[in-house]
């Protein structure tokens, strides 16, 4: 379901910063080069996530037991994901001032559609970190020795290598304990 919304919100994002950047193309109309710069990165992030979203629902559905659908490599990839909403809705912020109040900033051209993409950018944010704190408590969770989540690793010492090799839909199965 965040995948989902995560998705959702990333063709939002995608659209307005799309049809902005096209516009500050075609008409050289951009209130600064930030503000140019920082549509276009959020144009790139909203199709990372987007393309990178699909991919690892994919692994998930189809190689769960794969290094691809494993809870490490989701962790990475929602790291990197986290790390580029996070610049993004900030930057775009900061060139609109840190507010979304149209009285006092007239000589922005396209205001509307700049808080829209500011908005949607802090929405897509939350939810990609929201994900990632997630995945990481489902990873420590399964990963822990002693667990009854995990299987049976070679080497419990290192968290990462036992992450690696989790597949992210191990769910336990039930099964009368072993006295």
């Amino acid at each position: 379901v965040v995948s989902s919304l995560i998705i959702f919100c990333s063709i939002i994002v995608l659209s307005i910063s799309a049809w902005l950047t096209s516009c500050f193309t075609v008409d050289d109309n951009y209130f600064s080069l930030a503000e140019r710069d920082r549509t276009r990165f959020l144009l790139f992030t909203s199709a990372w996530t987007i393309v990178f979203s699909v991919l690892y629902m994919l692994f998930f559905f189809y190689l769960p037991g794969s290094v691809l659908g494993s809870v490490g490599s989701h962790i990475a990839f929602l790291f990197l994901t986290c790390i580029f909403w996070t610049a993004g809705a900030t930057s775009i912020t900061t060139v609109l001032g840190a507010e979304l109040n149209s009285n006092t900033q007239r000589r922005i051209i396209y205001l509307d559609q700049l808080n829209a993409l500011q908005g949607f950018a802090w929405v897509t944010e939350a939810l990609v970190t929201f994900a990632l704190v997630a995945v990481l408590i489902r990873g420590i969770i399964v990963a822990r020795p002693g667990s009854d989540h995990h299987d049976n690793f070679d080497d419990r010492d290192n968290i990462i290598v036992r992450l690696s090799k989790v597949p992210m839909r191990s769910l336990p199965e039930s099964q009368p304990p072993h006295y």
